[in-house]
């Protein structure tokens, strides 16, 4: 049998969460659509991705992509839902996947495995989408940010704690229970929610979960007690020959460096989070703090950084973006505040330094590995519950208090600034595979379905 006549299994990818799907699973798409047959279940996409995508050259298997909206364009995680069961089915009759690349703590892609299997055994694959953190540290700030902003604040903070644990409960059986009954069909057994931030891939439908490093695969036994026989590595993409040079003729435009015109560009992220909690004794940072400490650090830099562009780049989810713009703008001509839903790839590219505050972004893993020779900080003033994630990290500065960030603005306003070299890491893990299609035969394999 010649190559051309080789029967592929048919992979169905669901993008996720859009930012996620352009800063990572794109390329994993890259990898896949040159071996496989694929069809893209797509959530609300840029032009530039979507124009991306239709590149035969570059998804030369990529057969058909089919929106959705699970995270984007509704109200809320329960609007539309008996629509996308419809879909679910539909899709799954229709191209009748093998293989199907996607979580499984919505219930989205819990359909489409459920529909599957009723057709026939299936591989289900979850990818790792951004920066591992301990999952109670995560679900402990959501608590305590519910419990001050939604709950009336005359009741004492552990009922306020109580109530909203209440509500998330009743969440949870709503979304996994409720609705599946309102569609005919039977509810979502399993440990893991997104509701309530709890959880890993790999406790309700899938059988891989592919991560990044041997810490993350320990850090998901330990906090999630997610089975270490289904966890396997695949390192990120920009750490890999073949996507990184995908990224670059892409998403990385040498145009994009052209803008520059030759000036020190710095760009800050703002996450936009209204209160924040000490790391230790959990006490309220409060909304005035917050934005009095955002304030000093823009006015920090745009002083020491004389002459700078500096673009403030806001979290794909801030919703006062006026306000944002009529609070930092003013501090100098020199600052201007971006549109949200603005790629954040472009202004990695741009930038000479790349700086964010607590909590810890994921930006400053993915801008460590786009651009390992910019400098990178992480500021953590505050002693922010999670706003210490990047404390030795190869690639990032870790800053935790204002006059460090001082002196190291000036080192680089001077060329003085020495980055610390990143570790390169010489060889493979045990469990770890060289790219995702080698990872996808051994796990069919593993099942013993046909290659």
């Amino acid at each position: 049998m010649t190559k051309e006549n080789i029967s592929y299994p048919r992979v169905l990818f669901a993008t996720g969460l859009p930012n996620f799907f352009r800063g990572l699973y794109i390329a994993n798409l890259y990898e896949i659509a040159k071996v496989y047959p694929v069809v893209l279940l797509a959530e609300e996409l840029d032009s530039e991705t979507e124009k991306i995508l239709q590149n035969k050259e570059l998804f030369p298997k990529l057969e058909k992509v089919i929106p959705y909206r699970e995270f984007t364009g509704q109200k809320n995680i329960f609007s539309g839902h008996g629509d996308r069961c419809k879909l679910a089915k539909k899709v799954i009759e229709q191209y009748k996947p093998d293989i199907l690349i996607a979580g499984d703590m919505s219930l989205f892609p819990l359909y489409l495995a459920r529909f599957a299997r009723k057709i026939k055994p299936i591989l289900h694959v979850a990818i790792q989408g951004g920066i591992l953190v301990k999952s109670s540290d995560v679900r402990l700030r959501s608590l305590l940010v519910s419990a001050h902003l939604k709950i009336p604040s005359f009741l004492p903070l552990p009922i306020r704690l109580f109530f909203t644990k209440c509500k998330r409960c009743i969440a949870d059986f709503l979304y996994y229970w409720t609705l599946p009954l309102t569609v005919m069909q039977l509810p979502f057994k399993g440990k893991s929610s997104f509701i309530s931030m709890k959880g890993s891939p790999c406790l309700r439908s899938c059988d891989y979960f592919l991560l990044r490093s041997r810490r993350d695969c320990d850090l998901v036994v330990r906090e999630d007690g997610v089975p270490f026989e289904k966890l396997y590595i695949v390192g990120h993409p920009l750490l890999r020959k073949e996507t990184r040079e995908f990224f670059e003729k892409t998403l990385f435009l040498n145009s994009a460096k052209e803008d520059k015109n030759n000036q020190k560009i710095a760009t800050l992220l703002y996450s936009g989070e209204a209160i924040g909690f000490d790391r230790k004794s959990h006490f309220l940072i409060s909304k005035e703090k917050i934005r009095e400490m955002s304030m000093e650090i823009i006015r920090l830099a745009a002083q020491t950084l004389k002459g700078w562009q500096i673009f403030i780049k806001p979290h794909p989810l801030t919703e006062n973006i006026d306000e944002v713009k009529e609070d930092f703008e003013s501090i100098s001509q020199n600052i201007k505040v971006t549109q949200p839903a603005e790629p954040i790839d472009r202004y990695i590219e741009i930038s000479d330094v790349i700086i964010g505050p607590a909590p810890s972004s994921t930006v400053l893993y993915t801008a460590a590995l786009q651009c390992p020779e910019k400098i990178i900080l992480s500021l953590d003033f505050y002693q922010e519950l999670l706003g210490d994630t990047y404390k030795d990290t190869d690639g990032i500065e870790y800053i935790d208090n204002k006059e460090k960030f001082i002196n190291i603005l000036r080192e680089i306003r001077d060329g003085a600034f020495s980055k610390k070299r990143q570790e390169i890491k010489s060889k493979l893990e045990p469990n770890e595979f060289s790219n995702l299609v080698e990872a996808i035969e051994y796990f069919l394999r593993q099942k013993s379905l046909k290659i």
